[in-house]
């Protein structure tokens, strides 16, 4: 499968689980060979997409495919490469119970006695707010990061990394349900 069809496939899949929207949300992958960057389109509903429409960004920032405008985050996925040369998807969602933590600028933390608490370095740092559409929503994003697959997004979302988009959605999705698990065992 090539990255727009994959782009395509995971983009339905996380619009399905309510991850994703037409004006929320974007997913990524990088061609480490070229470095040329694979992205979805800004304000476009993401299970109606079609491989067309994917944006792909050249390195030096120009978009040369796709019958659509980038995404608005492409400077966020740029970051989250450039941080982590290991990684090759960037997966971007306002997921409801982590993006919680982003709009009360607060880190999440993981119980020691989990097996996620390995996976995600103990905890999920949540970074100062940044305008989205701008170098400023990424600004800490390499220290976040580092080490950990998932970083929150004060006042706006959460972003997670992974060796490929299905990596990176799983990871999220983990990270988002222990989170849903942690609210409401508060609660119990």
């Amino acid at each position: 499968m090539d990255m727009k069809q994959e782009l395509v496939k995971f983009s339905r899949l996380a619009e399905e689980k309510g991850f994703v929207n037409s004006l929320e949300g974007n997913l990524s992958v990088i061609d480490r060979a070229t470095g040329n960057i694979y992205i979805t389109p800004s304000h476009k509903a993401k299970c109606f997409l079609s491989p067309e429409q994917i944006c792909v960004i050249a390195p030096d920032g120009t978009q040369i495919g796709g019958t659509e405008k980038r995404s608005s985050e492409f400077y966020l996925h740029e970051a989250a490469y450039k941080a982590r040369p290991d990684i090759t998807a960037v997966f971007h969602c306002h997921s409801p119970y982590l993006t919680a933590y982003a709009f009360a600028y607060k880190d999440f933390q993981f119980d020691p006695n989990t097996f996620l608490y390995q996976i995600f370095g103990g905890k999920i740092t949540c970074l100062p707010y940044g305008e989205h559409g701008t170098h400023a929503i990424h600004q800490g994003i390499e220290d976040a990061l580092d080490g950990r697959p998932v970083a929150l997004l004060g006042g706006h979302g959460v972003v997670c990394v992974g060796t490929d988009i299905e990596d990176a959605m799983g990871l999220l999705e983990a990270a988002e349900n222990y989170a849903k698990t942690q609210f409401i065992q508060n609660r119990i």
